[in-house]
Protein backbone atom coordinates (compact mmCIF):
# COMPACT_ATOMS: atom_id res chain seq x y z
CA UNK A 1 0.00 0.00 0.00
CA UNK A 2 3.05 2.31 0.09
CA UNK A 3 2.47 3.86 -3.31
CA UNK A 4 -1.24 4.26 -2.58
CA UNK A 5 -0.57 6.00 0.74
CA UNK A 6 1.98 8.26 -0.94
CA UNK A 7 -0.57 9.28 -3.58
CA UNK A 8 -3.17 9.90 -0.89
CA UNK A 9 -0.79 12.09 1.13
CA UNK A 10 0.16 14.14 -1.94
CA UNK A 11 -3.52 14.61 -2.78
CA UNK A 12 -4.40 15.75 0.73
CA UNK A 13 -1.38 18.07 0.84
CA UNK A 14 -2.33 19.58 -2.51
CA UNK A 15 -5.93 20.19 -1.42
CA UNK A 16 -4.71 21.76 1.82
CA UNK A 17 -2.24 23.96 -0.07
CA UNK A 18 -5.01 25.11 -2.41
CA UNK A 19 -7.21 26.01 0.55
CA UNK A 20 -4.42 27.93 2.27
CA UNK A 21 -3.26 29.85 -0.79
CA UNK A 22 -6.56 30.13 -2.70
CA UNK A 23 -6.18 33.94 -2.93
CA UNK A 24 -2.50 33.88 -3.94
CA UNK A 25 -3.21 35.43 -7.35
CA UNK A 26 -4.22 34.41 -10.85
CA UNK A 27 -0.62 33.96 -11.97
CA UNK A 28 -0.05 31.23 -9.40
CA UNK A 29 -3.18 29.35 -10.42
CA UNK A 30 -2.12 29.64 -14.06
CA UNK A 31 1.24 28.19 -13.06
CA UNK A 32 -0.57 25.29 -11.38
CA UNK A 33 -2.59 24.72 -14.58
CA UNK A 34 0.55 24.67 -16.71
CA UNK A 35 2.23 22.24 -14.33
CA UNK A 36 -0.84 20.01 -14.37
CA UNK A 37 -0.51 19.85 -18.16
CA UNK A 38 3.20 19.07 -17.81
CA UNK A 39 2.64 16.35 -15.18
CA UNK A 40 -0.66 14.89 -16.33
CA UNK A 41 -0.44 15.17 -20.10
CA UNK A 42 3.26 15.14 -21.00
CA UNK A 43 4.49 12.97 -18.15
CA UNK A 44 1.75 10.47 -17.35
CA UNK A 45 -0.63 10.28 -20.32
CA UNK A 46 1.77 10.74 -23.23
CA UNK A 47 4.88 9.11 -21.78
CA UNK A 48 3.88 6.56 -19.13
CA UNK A 49 0.60 5.50 -20.75
CA UNK A 50 0.93 5.71 -24.50
CA UNK A 51 4.68 5.35 -24.95
CA UNK A 52 5.97 3.13 -22.13
CA UNK A 53 2.87 1.01 -21.50
CA UNK A 54 1.60 0.56 -25.06
CA UNK A 55 4.53 1.59 -27.28
CA UNK A 56 2.02 3.44 -29.45
CA UNK A 57 4.68 5.77 -30.86
CA UNK A 58 8.41 6.45 -30.92
CA UNK A 59 10.01 9.73 -29.98
CA UNK A 60 11.30 12.10 -32.61
CA UNK A 61 13.99 13.15 -30.11
CA UNK A 62 15.12 10.56 -27.56
CA UNK A 63 16.16 13.21 -25.06
CA UNK A 64 12.61 14.55 -24.97
CA UNK A 65 11.35 11.10 -24.03
CA UNK A 66 13.81 10.91 -21.16
CA UNK A 67 12.82 14.38 -19.97
CA UNK A 68 9.12 13.48 -19.99
CA UNK A 69 9.87 10.21 -18.16
CA UNK A 70 11.40 12.32 -15.40
CA UNK A 71 8.35 14.61 -15.47
CA UNK A 72 6.02 11.63 -15.15
CA UNK A 73 8.02 10.38 -12.18
CA UNK A 74 7.74 13.79 -10.49
CA UNK A 75 3.96 13.73 -11.02
CA UNK A 76 3.68 11.48 -7.98
CA UNK A 77 1.42 8.70 -9.29
CA UNK A 78 4.20 6.14 -9.37
CA UNK A 79 7.50 5.35 -11.04
CA UNK A 80 7.49 4.54 -14.75
CA UNK A 81 8.02 0.85 -14.00
CA UNK A 82 5.34 0.61 -11.29
CA UNK A 83 2.83 2.67 -13.27
CA UNK A 84 3.24 0.57 -16.42
CA UNK A 85 3.05 -2.73 -14.51
CA UNK A 86 -0.24 -1.70 -12.90
CA UNK A 87 -1.65 -0.53 -16.22
CA UNK A 88 -0.73 -3.77 -17.92
CA UNK A 89 -2.54 -5.64 -15.14
CA UNK A 90 -5.59 -3.42 -15.69
CA UNK A 91 -5.76 -4.32 -19.38
CA UNK A 92 -5.11 -8.00 -18.77
CA UNK A 93 -7.82 -8.32 -16.08
CA UNK A 94 -10.14 -5.41 -16.73
CA UNK A 95 -13.29 -5.37 -14.53
CA UNK A 96 -12.38 -8.61 -12.76
CA UNK A 97 -11.18 -9.17 -9.21
CA UNK A 98 -7.60 -9.10 -10.52
CA UNK A 99 -8.06 -5.58 -11.91
CA UNK A 100 -5.93 -3.31 -9.65
CA UNK A 101 -8.28 -0.32 -9.88
CA UNK A 102 -11.68 -1.39 -11.18
CA UNK A 103 -14.79 0.40 -9.82
CA UNK A 104 -16.16 -2.96 -8.69
CA UNK A 105 -13.81 -2.66 -5.71
CA UNK A 106 -16.07 0.00 -4.17
CA UNK A 107 -14.40 2.43 -1.77
CA UNK A 108 -11.11 0.57 -2.10
CA UNK A 109 -10.93 1.86 -5.67
CA UNK A 110 -10.07 5.31 -4.32
CA UNK A 111 -7.11 3.96 -2.31
CA UNK A 112 -6.07 1.01 -4.51
CA UNK A 113 -3.37 -1.46 -3.55
CA UNK A 114 -1.08 -0.63 -6.46
CA UNK A 115 1.99 -2.23 -4.93
CA UNK A 116 0.32 -5.62 -4.90
CA UNK A 117 0.02 -5.56 -8.69
CA UNK A 118 3.59 -4.86 -9.75
CA UNK A 119 4.47 -7.93 -11.79
CA UNK A 120 8.04 -7.18 -12.77
CA UNK A 121 8.02 -9.87 -15.44
CA UNK A 122 5.69 -7.69 -17.53
CA UNK A 123 8.06 -4.72 -17.34
CA UNK A 124 11.46 -6.40 -17.45
CA UNK A 125 12.35 -4.46 -20.63
CA UNK A 126 11.88 -1.21 -18.69
CA UNK A 127 14.00 -2.46 -15.80
CA UNK A 128 16.70 -3.40 -18.32
CA UNK A 129 16.99 0.25 -19.34
CA UNK A 130 19.35 1.97 -16.85
CA UNK A 131 17.58 5.34 -17.05
CA UNK A 132 14.09 3.96 -16.44
CA UNK A 133 15.37 1.67 -13.69
CA UNK A 134 16.99 4.70 -12.02
CA UNK A 135 13.68 6.59 -12.16
CA UNK A 136 11.97 3.58 -10.56
CA UNK A 137 14.49 3.06 -7.79
CA UNK A 138 14.80 6.73 -6.88
CA UNK A 139 11.31 8.14 -7.50
CA UNK A 140 10.71 9.38 -3.96
CA UNK A 141 14.18 10.93 -3.70
CA UNK A 142 13.63 12.75 -6.99
CA UNK A 143 10.28 14.12 -5.80
CA UNK A 144 11.87 15.27 -2.54
CA UNK A 145 14.68 17.00 -4.45
CA UNK A 146 12.06 18.64 -6.66
CA UNK A 147 10.31 20.06 -3.59
CA UNK A 148 13.61 21.40 -2.25
CA UNK A 149 14.39 23.05 -5.60
CA UNK A 150 10.96 24.68 -5.74
CA UNK A 151 11.32 25.94 -2.18
CA UNK A 152 14.75 27.40 -2.89
CA UNK A 153 13.55 29.14 -6.05
CA UNK A 154 10.11 30.39 -4.99
CA UNK A 155 9.39 29.46 -1.39
CA UNK A 156 6.18 27.95 -0.09
CA UNK A 157 3.92 29.25 -2.87
CA UNK A 158 6.12 27.82 -5.62
CA UNK A 159 6.15 24.48 -3.79
CA UNK A 160 2.35 24.59 -3.51
CA UNK A 161 1.42 25.77 -7.01
CA UNK A 162 4.17 24.10 -9.03
CA UNK A 163 4.38 20.90 -7.01
CA UNK A 164 1.69 19.86 -4.58
CA UNK A 165 -1.44 21.26 -6.28
CA UNK A 166 -0.71 19.95 -9.82
CA UNK A 167 0.40 16.62 -8.33
CA UNK A 168 -2.90 16.43 -6.45
CA UNK A 169 -4.84 17.21 -9.64
CA UNK A 170 -2.94 14.46 -11.47
CA UNK A 171 -3.78 11.92 -8.75
CA UNK A 172 -7.44 12.98 -8.50
CA UNK A 173 -8.13 12.84 -12.22
CA UNK A 174 -6.21 9.57 -12.56
CA UNK A 175 -8.52 7.97 -9.99
CA UNK A 176 -11.62 9.52 -11.59
CA UNK A 177 -10.50 8.25 -15.01
CA UNK A 178 -10.04 4.75 -13.62
CA UNK A 179 -13.55 4.85 -12.15
CA UNK A 180 -16.13 6.65 -14.28
CA UNK A 181 -15.07 5.33 -17.73
CA UNK A 182 -15.87 1.87 -16.38
CA UNK A 183 -19.25 3.00 -15.07
CA UNK A 184 -20.89 5.53 -17.39
CA UNK A 185 -20.75 6.96 -20.90
CA UNK A 186 -21.22 5.54 -24.39
CA UNK A 187 -19.50 2.80 -26.38
CA UNK A 188 -18.16 2.88 -29.91
CA UNK A 189 -17.00 -0.74 -29.63
CA UNK A 190 -18.44 -3.89 -28.09
CA UNK A 191 -15.48 -4.81 -25.89
CA UNK A 192 -15.40 -7.68 -23.40
CA UNK A 193 -15.00 -5.28 -20.46
CA UNK A 194 -17.12 -2.43 -19.11
CA UNK A 195 -15.19 0.42 -20.70
CA UNK A 196 -17.05 3.56 -21.78
CA UNK A 197 -16.23 6.89 -23.38
CA UNK A 198 -16.92 9.46 -20.67
CA UNK A 199 -17.02 12.73 -22.61
CA UNK A 200 -17.07 15.14 -19.67
CA UNK A 201 -13.79 13.71 -18.37
CA UNK A 202 -11.98 13.77 -21.72
CA UNK A 203 -10.49 17.27 -21.50
CA UNK A 204 -9.26 17.21 -17.87
CA UNK A 205 -7.75 13.73 -18.42
CA UNK A 206 -6.03 14.81 -21.64
CA UNK A 207 -8.04 12.37 -23.75
CA UNK A 208 -7.75 9.24 -21.61
CA UNK A 209 -11.48 9.22 -20.80
CA UNK A 210 -12.18 8.07 -24.38
CA UNK A 211 -11.70 4.78 -22.60
CA UNK A 212 -13.81 2.45 -24.73
CA UNK A 213 -11.86 3.59 -27.80
CA UNK A 214 -8.62 2.80 -25.98
CA UNK A 215 -9.68 -0.62 -24.70
CA UNK A 216 -10.89 -1.57 -28.16
CA UNK A 217 -7.64 -0.51 -29.84
CA UNK A 218 -4.99 -0.09 -27.12
CA UNK A 219 -2.11 0.19 -29.59
CA UNK A 220 -3.36 3.44 -31.10
CA UNK A 221 -1.56 6.62 -30.03
CA UNK A 222 -4.68 8.72 -30.55
CA UNK A 223 -7.95 7.93 -28.78
CA UNK A 224 -9.85 10.21 -31.16
CA UNK A 225 -11.99 7.76 -33.16
CA UNK A 226 -14.69 10.28 -34.11
CA UNK A 227 -14.03 13.83 -35.30
CA UNK A 228 -15.47 15.44 -32.20
CA UNK A 229 -13.63 13.23 -29.69
CA UNK A 230 -10.87 15.73 -28.92
CA UNK A 231 -7.73 14.01 -27.66
CA UNK A 232 -5.16 16.54 -26.48
CA UNK A 233 -2.52 13.88 -25.81
CA UNK A 234 -2.95 12.50 -29.32
CA UNK A 235 -2.37 15.98 -30.74
CA UNK A 236 0.78 16.37 -28.61
CA UNK A 237 2.07 13.02 -29.84
CA UNK A 238 1.78 14.20 -33.43
CA UNK A 239 4.28 16.91 -32.54
CA UNK A 240 6.81 14.68 -30.76
CA UNK A 241 6.56 11.37 -32.65
CA UNK A 242 8.61 10.13 -35.55
CA UNK A 243 6.91 10.22 -38.91
CA UNK A 244 4.94 7.08 -39.65
CA UNK A 245 4.92 5.69 -36.11
CA UNK A 246 1.47 6.82 -34.96
CA UNK A 247 -0.90 3.86 -35.12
Amino acid sequence: MFRSIHMLLITLAGILAGAIYWDAGVHWWLAAGVMYFVFGCLGVTVTFHRHLAHRSFEWRWRGLGRLFTLVGTLAGTGSPVGWVAVHKAHHAHSDTNADPHGPHKGWRHFVPDYDGHVNYMTVRSLMADPYTAFMHNNALYLIAAFYVALWCVGGDQATAFMGLIPQALTSIFSVLCNYFPHKTGYRNYDTADHSYNTWWLALPTWGDAWHNNHHAKPGRASFMHKWWEIDISGLVIRLVAKQGTIK
